[in-house]
């Protein structure tokens, strides 16, 4: 069903399998508003699964085969295989069964210009600049699906009407190759998610495709210094734009960079003019990175300047995303999603750049198999920390098969613990940070919970 081209309005009643996560359970939403029925199922309660029930959407916590009764459609999430029971007892009523990313890609085809932000890391950051640009313009009226909850929206999607549709597109299992965007964003391409991507070649193949699916009214914005994707954007024949924050021959490039109180500014150069100048209130040289990214897709949007100037101004991160949580005797703790060596480089690089006395890491590793494929690139990532502290890997989807525990990160690190479990690792803090630390907790699993143990 995934190689047909998904018409939504043939179907009336959706079930989705895995509703509870972030794009999940905003595209469950956005259907129940606009008139559909929708039910389904997820392994436990969360946040968003009280949110979906609180608008009247059924969630089942347990297998049932009377679950996807009654249901034109089933959608299901990356996560969950062919064998799950949901998935069986669908197939076996005959329920016809799409990937959310065939969902999203539909609903995005039915907009006049969608933009498709990619990469291994920073897109919800990136389609947060993005989405405050557009929300800037008077009469702003755009859809937003991103990854991470937006303060300007309170939540991680908006549905509106003026033609504009801002979201992100995740290569995990090629999900992105469902996408047929008016301009595609390629902030960088790395070695991640080894259990699909055996290789970067592979990975570079695939983002190639995502630039080929591209509208062919439209453009591709590719990072010049991402070198992977540097080597897509040579194999593709459509119309393509650079952006770089090195490399002043870039089409949208960083002029005279500077840091005021850690926050940077710089001047925006487009084919080599100047064009305005841009201050940013969150930190780090990867945030300037990733706002080029989003005024680049926002000039091909034709946003005027100053929207672009004050939703650049006014973008203060998104959640989990260097988002401050509070004080511990005296030192700020931050929670961040980082959880590839690439993004933990460059968040505590950002977390250095502010100042303060020691920068202290509490990393929780995501996956066995990132964390066995790369973990040399772990290894090496922490070199702006002072004092590093793992907890236990987050298997997600996964088990162990490889004997990879977090104290392999940590052996032969200086200043590096291996702590087990959240309570101790708060305990710690609670004991050894004081005035002017600087406490990153980073990972994409549950380490927020250290946070709300500690306030």
């Amino acid at each position: 069903m995934d190689n047909c081209i998904l018409d939504i309005n043939k179907y009336n009643s959706f079930y989705f399998i895995g509703i509870g996560g972030i794009s999940m359970s905003a595209l469950a939403l956005i259907l129940k508003r606009s008139g559909k029925s929708v039910k389904g199922y997820d392994r436990l309660p969360c946040d968003a699964t009280k949110s979906l029930e609180a608008e009247g959407i059924e969630v089942f916590y347990s297998f049932d085969t009377a679950n996807c009764e009654g249901c034109d459609i089933a959608v299901y999430t990356a996560a969950v295989d062919s064998t799950h029971p949901e998935m069986v007892s669908a197939a076996e009523k005959g329920i016809p069964i799409v990937s959310r990313a065939a969902l999203l890609g539909a609903i995005a085809s039915s907009y006049p210009n969608s933009i498709a932000v990619a990469g291994t890391h920073g897109k919800s950051s990136t389609c947060g600049i993005l989405s405050q640009i557009f929300m800037s313009l008077k009469d702003a009226d755009p859809t937003i699906l991103i990854g991470a909850k937006l303060p300007c929206i309170s939540s991680t999607f908006r549905t509106g009407h003026d033609g504009n549709f801002v979201f992100e597109a995740c290569e995990y299992k090629d999900s992105f190759l469902q996408f047929f965007p008016t301009v595609s964003v390629i902030l960088n391409v790395e070695l991640d998610h080894t259990d699909y991507f055996a290789s970067i070649q592979q990975m570079e193949r695939s983002f190639k495709r995502f630039m080929d699916n591209t509208a062919p009214e439209g453009c591709v914005i590719v990072n010049k210094d991402s070198e992977h994707a540097m080597h897509c954007a040579a194999m593709h024949e459509g119309k393509t734009y650079t952006y770089s924050v090195k490399d002043a021959d870039a089409d949208f490039y960083a002029k005279d960079i500077q840091f005021k109180n850690g926050l940077p500014g710089y001047t925006l150069v487009f084919k080599g003019r100047e064009v305005f100048r841009a201050e940013l209130s969150v930190p780090g040289i990867h945030n300037i990175s990733n706002s080029l990214a989003a005024v680049a897709a926002a000039f091909m949007s034709k946003v005027p300047d100053e929207a672009i100037i004050k939703g650049l101004k006014d973008f203060r991160g998104v959640g989990r995303r260097f988002e401050y949580k509070g004080e511990l005797n005296g030192a700020k703790i931050y929670d961040d999603y980082a959880h590839h060596p690439d993004e933990i480089r460059a968040t505590l690089s950002a977390a250095k750049k502010l100042g303060g006395n020691r920068i202290v890491s509490v990393f929780q590793p995501h996956t066995f198999s990132r964390t066995h494929d790369l973990l040399g690139g772990f290894k090496e990532a922490f070199s702006d920390s002072d004092l590093r502290i793992f907890a236990d890997i987050f298997p997600a989807r996964e088990d162990n098969i490889y004997g990879i525990s977090s104290a392999d990160i940590a052996e032969g690190m200086e200043n590096a613990l291996y702590i087990s479990g959240f309570e101790s690792i708060a305990d710690y803090l609670r004991q050894n940070v004081g005035e002017g630390d600087i406490v990153i907790l980073m990972g994409a699993g549950d380490i927020d919970r250290v946070a709300k143990l500690l306030f």
